[in-house]
């Protein structure tokens, strides 16, 4: 079994979540920050602006068979449409429990 890691802007997240729906699969949601090139302004006060580095974004995390890898990162894929520059991470999963 294998752990796919999806890493988007949140814009993308229910595009993503979608797409393992139709493939039957139950997914967990982080909301974590990315610090990466890009800057996000925000504007506070009388015209000044802060910029942060550090930009909102999710981890979609899923659980699925090790042949079944190539066909959901594909449908992954598709349903961002090649707009975003997201990433995932494919791991090992050494041990499944279901309780």
């Amino acid at each position: 079994m294998k752990r796919l890691a999806v890493l988007v802007k949140n814009e993308k997240a229910d595009a993503v979540i979608g797409s393992l729906r139709e493939l039957n699969l139950d997914a967990i949601i982080y909301d974590v920050k990315s610090a990466g090139k890009e800057t996000e302004q925000t504007r506070s006060g009388r015209g000044s602006s802060a910029t942060s580095s550090h930009l909102p974004r999710k981890i979609i995390a899923t659980v699925v068979d090790s042949d079944k890898v190539q066909a959901t990162s594909d449908a992954i894929k598709k349903s961002i449409a090649g707009s975003s520059k997201g990433v995932i991470v494919v791991t090992e999963v050494d041990d499944f429990i279901p309780f």
